[in-house]
Order: structure tokens, then sequence, then C-alpha cells
């Protein structure tokens, strides 16, 4: 009898090689998978945080008739800078936190930078000026949300043809610069890199001075029309942040679709209080409820009847109503 010699318990090595190949395989899926379920984590947080604060700028429009200036430290702090009217430059810069009363978290984006805060601040070519309250030509009124003047201009993308007009009316815009960072200010307040020259879409976004922003969808592919691109962006129009003042009735849906004197003494100015405001083309109140003197013009609008209680109509002045 020929005795055969018993295998021993093992692995060959082609079993060995096939073992590896295959754990490789494992390894690479798990992290692809890892990879994609950390950068949707990051996006959803983006699109919450920028849920969050557009929820506080109308509580502050709400509480204080105006919108905040951004943060213009160089070490952000949260609080808004005390004026951001004096060139685009100043009303581009962190979103200010602690002036919306929010915590840090929420000013920073999915991948841990700072959101970019943009608001229109009556600089040219924007219109009306939103982070003032004052009766100045310039000031926003409710008579924004069914005639909107020009604000921010928004375009919209594909990364196939040149961006198109979307909107020239947008009041905010809460950027975050996305995975790749490009532009973005840090915990720290480090600013991150430039968007390379070839990211021409995102280095639109990432200038201080803009007053015109780009959406775009994500893509990585360098022969895109104007580069890869990554960036979220929410904008908001008036309707965004007045249309809920109306609803809720903090702001009298009557003050907001009304028309003014067309006569010879327009603008006709709907009273608040005695004695104010004053402006142009018009005396002073002489009560609530009560018409300026000297608008005697064709059209002349009735008084409005909703009594002016606190808090005060957003923006000043109100426009008449019928």
């Amino acid at each position: 009898m020929i005795n055969h010699p018993t295998r021993q318990p093992g692995f060959t090595l082609a079993e060995m090689a096939i073992v590896v190949v295959l754990t490789g395989i494992l390894l690479t899926l798990g992290l692809k998978i890892t990879a994609a379920s950390l950068t949707n984590t990051a996006y959803a947080t983006t699109a919450a945080n920028q849920a969050q604060i557009k929820a506080a700028l109308i509580n502050f429009l709400r509480t204080n008739r105006r919108l905040p200036c951004p943060d213009k430290a160089a070490v952000p702090t949260g609080t808004e800078a005390a004026t951001c009217n004096a060139n685009a430059a100043a009303s581009y810069g962190v979103v200010p936190w602690a002036t919306l009363l929010l915590p840090r978290d929420t000013a920073q984006d999915g991948w841990g930078n700072f959101f970019v805060y943009k608001v229109a601040n009556g600089v040219a070519p924007v219109v009306k000026n939103w982070t003032v309250n004052t009766a100045v030509a310039t000031t926003f009124d409710i008579n924004q949300l069914p005639h909107p003047s020009v604000g921010l201009t928004i375009n919209q993308g594909d990364g196939v043809v040149a961006p198109t007009l979307l909107t020239q009316n947008a009041v905010v815009v809460i950027l975050s610069a996305g995975k790749n960072g490009y532009g973005a200010k840090t915990l720290q307040g480090q600013n991150n890199a430039a968007p390379p020259a070839i990211n021409t879409d995102e280095t639109i976004n990432a200038t201080t001075t803009a007053t015109t922003f780009v959406l775009r969808p994500y893509t990585e592919n360098p022969t895109a029309f104007n580069g890869p691109f990554d960036d979220k962006i929410l904008y908001l129009l008036p309707q965004d942040l007045l249309q809920p003042l109306v609803t809720e009735q903090t702001v009298a849906s009557c003050k907001s679709y009304c028309s003014p004197c067309t006569g010879n003494k327009a603008p006709w100015i709907f009273c608040t209080a005695a004695n104010t405001p004053l402006t142009v083309n018009a005396s002073s109140c002489t009560g609530v409820n009560t018409p300026y003197v000297g608008c005697t013009g064709i059209a002349t609008p009735a008084i409005c009847t909703v009594p002016a209680t606190a808090p005060a109509p957003v923006g000043n002045p109100t426009p008449s109503c019928q």
C-alpha cells in the first residue's frame, strides 16, 4: 500500500493571493462608501445651517427692521460690523452669528469653514440698503415685496455653457466654499487659498467686492465650462425675508401691496405716528392714520385703516395703502 502524504491545513500561495486581492477590493469599496457618506453628511450639515441662518435673519429683521452687517474682524467674533455701506467689499464677510443669537457652529459649513455672508448695502449696482432703517432714499421698504429693486445678481450655470441670469433681486447670499474650501475663512481667521485660475465661477464667488454670484451643480471635471465647482449657495429674495412677516401679521398685509400717490406731490406716505417721519414732498404727520398734507394730485389713495402699532412696520418710510 502506498501512503499518500496528508495535506497540511493552511492556504496555498494562490489562495493567499486571492484573499489579499479580495481584501483590497473590500477595503477600497469601504473607503469609497465612507468618503461618500462623509460628503453627504457635510452637504446636509451645510444646508441645515444655511436654513438656520435664514430663519435668524428673518427674526433679526422682525426685531430691528434691518439686516445685520457681516462680521469683518480679522479673527471672527460673530459680531456685526458697525456699518457696511462704504463700498461693496464692506458687505462681504462672515455670518455674524453672535449678533444673530446663533451658536458659532451654525456659522460654519459642513467642512468646518465659515460661511460667507453678503448683504445688499445700497452700493451700485445695488439700489436699496437693507442694513439701515433710517428714512433716506436708499433705505429698503415693504414695497420691495411687490416691486423689488436691483440687488445682488445670481447667475445659473451648468458647466456646459456660460451661466445665464437667474435674478437681479437677491438681498442676501450665504455661501459655502464647499469641499475644496477655496477662498473661505477658517476658524482661526486664516483665509484659505484662492481658487485656481481654472475655477472661474468659484473665483467670482470668492471676490470680496462681488455683487454677482454663480450657482452650478457640483463637478470635479477640469474641462467643465468655467472649471470645477463645489460651492453651495443659498440666496434670499425680498419675498423670502418679508413675506413671513406679512403672513404672521408682524407687518400689516395692506402695507405690502399698495400704490403711492401718482399726483404732483408724490410720494404720498402713510403716517405711522404724529410728526414722524419727515420726507421729501410731504409735511410732518398730524396723527396716526392721517395722510401727509400736500398730496392733492390725481389718483390719491385712501388712508390705510390698519392701526400703527408696535412693532413698527419694516422699512421706513412705509408706502401708503388702500
